[in-house]
C-alpha cells in the first residue's frame, strides 16, 4: 500500500452506526504513510474527512502508478 492508492475497508471493518456498517462501500485515497496512534500506519482521505487507519483493515482497489 502506497500514497495514491485507492482503498476500501475489508469485510467486517469500518464505522458502525445503528448496527450497520456505514463505511464498507467508502472509497478513499492514501495521502500519507507513517506511524500514528493506535497502530495506524496510513492517512486516508475519505469522502468527508482525513483519518488515520490501520492498513491491515484496508484493501487496495486501484494502485497508483
Amino acid at each position: 500500500m502506497k500514497v495514491g492508492d485507492l482503498v476500501k475497508y475489508k469485510n467486517l471493518h469500518g464505522h458502525v452506526v445503528d448496527g450497520k456498517f456505514i463505511s464498507k462501500s467508502w472509497v478513499g485515497i492514501v495521502v500519507e504513510k507513517g506511524i500514528y496512534t493506535g497502530n495506524n500506519d496510513v492517512k486516508v482521505s475519505w469522502n468527508n474527512a482525513i483519518c488515520t487507519e490501520c492498513s491491515d483493515s484496508l484493501e487496495v482497489i486501484s494502485e497508483s502508478r
